[in-house]
């Protein structure tokens, strides 16, 4: 018998997979001054693989909220542990208001992916071997190859604070390219036995990539180029991949479905912050203890 996931945990994986700015600045071209500084700190990213992160990303499309709050690292060169919680608040008709936490543990390896979460006061356990080798990718450090693609797939560079100490700059992503890059890797990864959904998926992100503005800022250290934070706005996507849905003429969606995509195109944001926490103790926050080691697996091959 199947299971179906419900919509917190559906939620979780996805955001695993990812303001306004009153400050005088200059915008360059590619090849120019922003540009020549970006492509410096690229190269000289000095960031170690093991040092411990905090990433808080939050969305909004009322009547949810969610946040998804983890620390994550590298540990033995090539597992990547992650702990938090996923929080979300649901604003219900009569006035009343649905909140619950979750809280996680990841494993990434080589082989698996072992997501632990917690429900309804027991822990359970999703495996994801067909995850594990996208997050490997996605933390690894950048080949010179990867550095150029970044570059050109970079719309514009604007450098909002540098002096001896830091440098602050505003990313602009190039939404074309980034379309055509999704396009190709999901035509490789196309499940034939999903593909009409797929594709209408892909359809709606396509949309919005190509008419969006998505941007991140990105302060260094210039003493030894290491990072301080990074913050994302992926606003204008979310909504981009909404608004795509509601002007689909093949699509005739309930009114409730039709009321949630029009909240979304409309009212919703989705911004991330990526810190670095100084305290070393906080290593001793990945230990997952045995209790949630021998959860139950919800895994999909363990539901049929």
């Amino acid at each position: 018998m199947k299971k179906i996931f419900s919509p917190f945990v559906k939620l979780l994986a996805v955001l695993f997979a990812v303001s306004a700015l009153l400050v005088p600045a200059k915008t360059f071209a590619a090849d120019d001054e922003g540009m020549a500084a970006f492509r410096e700190i690229l190269e000289k990213d000095s960031d170690p693989s093991d040092r411990i992160f905090r990433q808080d990303t939050f969305f909004l499309a009322m009547p949810f909220i969610g946040e998804l709050d983890f620390l994550g690292m590298v540990d033995k060169g090539d597992v990547f542990k992650a702990t938090g919680d996923f929080s979300y608040w649901i604003y219900n008709d009569d006035g009343s208001t649905t909140e619950k936490i979750v809280p996680f543990y990841l494993v990434q390896d080589k082989d698996n992916l072992m997501l632990y979460f917690k429900q309804d006061k027991k822990w359970e356990k999703i495996v994801a071997p067909t995850l594990a080798a996208k997050i490997a990718d996605m933390i690894a450090t950048p080949t010179g190859d990867e550095i150029q693609k970044m570059i050109d797939g970079t719309k514009g560079v604007t450098i909002l604070q540098d002096d001896d100490k830091t440098r602050t700059l505003l990313i602009e992503i190039d939404g074309n390219k980034l379309a055509d890059e999704f396009q190709a890797t999901a035509e490789e990864d196309n499940d034939s036995a999903n593909v009409e959904i797929v594709d209408t998926a892909s359809r709606y992100i396509d949309t919005a990539l190509r008419n969006g503005d998505m941007w991140y800022m990105w302060t260094v250290d210039k003493s030894d180029w290491h990072t301080v934070v990074l913050q994302y706005n992926f606003s204008s996507f979310l909504q981009g991949v909404a608004r795509a849905a509601l002007n689909d003429p093949k699509q005739v969606w309930p009114d409730e479905m039709r009321q949630m995509l029009e909240r979304i195109a409309f009212y919703s944001e989705l911004r991330s912050y990526t810190m670095y926490p100084a305290d070393p103790s906080a290593k001793k926050k990945f230990e997952i203890p045995k209790e949630v080691l021998k959860a139950k697996d919800a895994s999909l091959t363990a539901m049929k």
